[in-house]
């Protein structure tokens, strides 16, 4: 019971924009960033110097560097974390940003060492190559030769020996190398899983431009799509290529960071060519918060002194791991680390369930312990020795520290890709109370409003309409003291970003 002296705090009406949280709109992404901390030594300084150089989020920075060291890696390793459970170090990743971000220059700037790295190894082999490449077309003019001197002979012992000499030399030709090549930014289908043959099956595509996915998704092929080595170069699948004039078979081990606008992963979600095979759910989605309107344009540059660290430490992994005919080193985790990630694996079991939060991206969920499992390889490989193979504690703190972020920008991917029905019937709901210039309304009254709508069902619009109330564009229900049981929802005042709710146009 309250005493005769104590003060009462009175609330505003909820008619009073004091009353309320600030609403989340639609089209807010609103999303943590991941620390570039989190990157082992000169790694991590050079992704936090770029960023702030750039004024962009660290999380641009350090997915892409993660997709520059798997370019350098995958194949060498595989984390096991029990038996029977291999899990590769190569990434698919997808950064989203609007426009004018900077998207390419940081991307420039973290592959830099990929590109000198492929001038100097052409430097020391092309001349070699070039003279094997010779020598195989001299012994293939010979066998020519042959094959028109057998057409003219008569005698069949004779025929016999030339025939056998010719398949002889034809059995020991030699197919030259190809110069090293670690990436491509662009590219169809054929000529990619052509490059990732030539290249020993471990090969990465960075791009800033989204036009991969179309090609791949049937732009240039009349709508026939050919996703197959995107779905098997995540994890090295047996992929059979049949061609004209060769047929190869490969294991690909692919890379794939593209730094592409909003609008590129909103249109994946409604692709054919993307849906029910788990392409979508292959990708790490990463939606920083623009800075646009924000920057200050007097950010120092990154020193020289960390560009060549970041070169040398990115090049030393290269030469290290350039030999792909080894066997893979097998990756396994300290015991506080096996512990550590199995009470996060456990965790995201929980946000599989149909009110966890990853319930609306369930495919994509159920693959993010093993993702945490090739970052943490990935940071482990960056920083370790080569003969080190035992991922520490704090390494896989760091890889779940990422995850995590990445589940809420994964959240937010779906959301933009309209594969959440919830939010869909939850903007449907809000469009209508916008349109029309709703302050508040009553449960029998939206039920109305919806009647002849799919999200009009009882179930579907009561989870509208809590996730608006999660959002604070709307009020919970209220129960009004009528003669008649009513409930009333109430609207932020400010739900209607550049109106005032109520004030006519």
């Amino acid at each position: 019971m309250l005493q005769a002296n104590s003060s009462i705090i009175e609330l505003p009406s909820l008619e009073h924009p004091d009353a309320w949280e600030d609403p989340v709109y639609f089209d807010e992404i609103e999303t943590s960033d991941i620390p570039a901390c989190v990157l082992p030594d000169a790694l991590g300084e050079f992704a936090h110097a770029l960023a702030t150089a750039t004024e962009t989020s660290e999380a641009l920075t350090v997915m892409t560097i993660l997709g520059v060291i798997s370019t350098a890696v995958a194949k060498h390793f595989y984390v096991c974390p029990m038996e029977g459970w291999q899990e590769p170090l190569n990434i698919y990743t997808l950064i989203a940003l609007p426009p004018a971000n900077n998207k390419s220059l940081v991307l420039r700037s973290c592959t830099k060492p990929l590109i000198e790295w492929e001038q100097e190894q052409a430097a020391l082999l092309e001349a070699s190559i070039k003279r094997q490449r010779s020598e195989r077309k001299s012994e293939e003019k010979i066998i020519e030769s042959l094959r028109a001197r057998l057409a003219k002979i008569k005698e069949r012992e004779e025929q016999k020996q030339l025939i056998q000499e010719i398949a002889d030399k034809e059995a020991n030709l030699i197919e030259p190398p190809v110069l090293p090549k670690l990436f491509i930014n662009d590219a169809t289908p054929e000529s990619l899983a052509m490059s990732m043959y030539e290249q020993g099956g471990r090969f990465g595509l960075f791009s800033d431009e989204g036009g991969i996915l179309e090609t791949l998704a049937g732009l240039y092929s009349h709508g026939a799509a050919n996703v197959d080595i995107l779905l098997k170069g995540i994890d090295g699948g047996e992929m059979r290529v049949q061609r004209k004039d060769r047929s190869f078979n490969l294991k690909p081990y692919l890379t794939i960071v593209l730094t592409v606008q909003p609008t590129v992963i909103r249109n994946m979600g409604i692709k054919k060519s993307y849906a029910g095979n788990g392409a979508l759910e292959r990708f790490l989605y990463v939606l920083p918060k623009s800075k646009l309107g924000y920057r200050t344009h007097d950010k120092p540059a990154v020193s020289l002194a960390l560009q060549t660290a970041y070169m040398t430490k990115i090049k030393r992994l290269l030469n290290e791991y350039s030999n792909l005919s080894v066997q893979p080193h097998s990756l396994s985790l300290m015991p506080q680390a096996h512990c550590a990630w199995k009470t996060f694996q456990a965790a995201i079991e929980q946000q599989l369930r149909p009110a966890g939060q990853l319930s609306m991206c369930q495919g994509w969920g159920g693959k993010i312990c093993g993702y945490t499992l090739r970052i943490a390889g990935l940071l482990h490989v960056a920083q370790a020795e080569s003969h080190q193979f035992m991922i520490s504690e704090a390494t896989m703190a760091n890889a779940i520290d990422i995850a995590e972020v990445l589940i809420q920008h994964a959240i937010a991917a779906y959301g933009l890709m309209g594969v959440d029905q919830n939010m869909e019937d939850a903007k449907e709901v809000f469009e209508w109370i916008k349109t029309n210039n709703k302050s508040s309304f009553t449960k029998s009254e939206m039920a109305l409003a919806m009647r002849n709508k799919k999200v009009g069902k009882a179930e579907r619009l009561l989870k509208a309409l809590m996730l608006l109330i999660d959002r604070n564009l709307i009020s919970p229900p209220q129960k009004l003291p009528t003669r008649k049981p009513t409930t009333l929802y109430r609207v932020h005042p400010h739900a209607f970003r550049g109106k005032t709710v109520n004030e006519t146009s």
